[in-house]
């Protein structure tokens, strides 16, 4: 069985690491529940870069899920709401698994942000 999680971080994620913030660099391991085992992934991210690899190493932010909600997350599910289910934890820096779900795809069929306007037609917010 294909591992989506893994095959996501080796591919289509690279092409988001643009978002990372300038200077940004971290360390994430992934502790996946999967059937009769737990799947380790590191991933090593630096400003326009993701590497990815099975181990066990100590990172800056680790975090814990099971493998089905990840999968569920690398195809478009909303990080934030598996969190506050407490579907998925971590531990470390919040900073760093905020930029890390940039490292998420959107909801399928999204295009990027909506531009919010006032009355008048005028952008607000980011």
């Amino acid at each position: 069985m294909k591992d989506r999680t893994a095959e996501y971080f080796a591919g289509p994620a690279r092409q988001r690491a643009c978002l990372l913030p300038r200077g940004f660099s971290a360390t994430v391991r992934l502790d996946l529940g999967r059937p009769g085992r737990t799947a380790h992934w590191y991933l090593t991210l630096n400003e326009g870069d993701i590497f990815c690899e099975a181990s066990s190493r100590e990172a800056d932010c680790v975090i814990s899920a099971d493998g089905d909600v990840f999968d569920r997350l690398v195809a478009g599910g909303d990080p934030t709401t598996a969190t506050l289910r407490n579907e998925i934890t971590y531990s470390g820096p919040p900073i760093t698994m905020i930029y890390f779900e940039r490292l998420l795809p959107g909801p399928p069929g999204s295009h990027g942000p909506a531009r919010v306007t006032d009355g008048d037609g005028e952008e607000r917010g980011r």
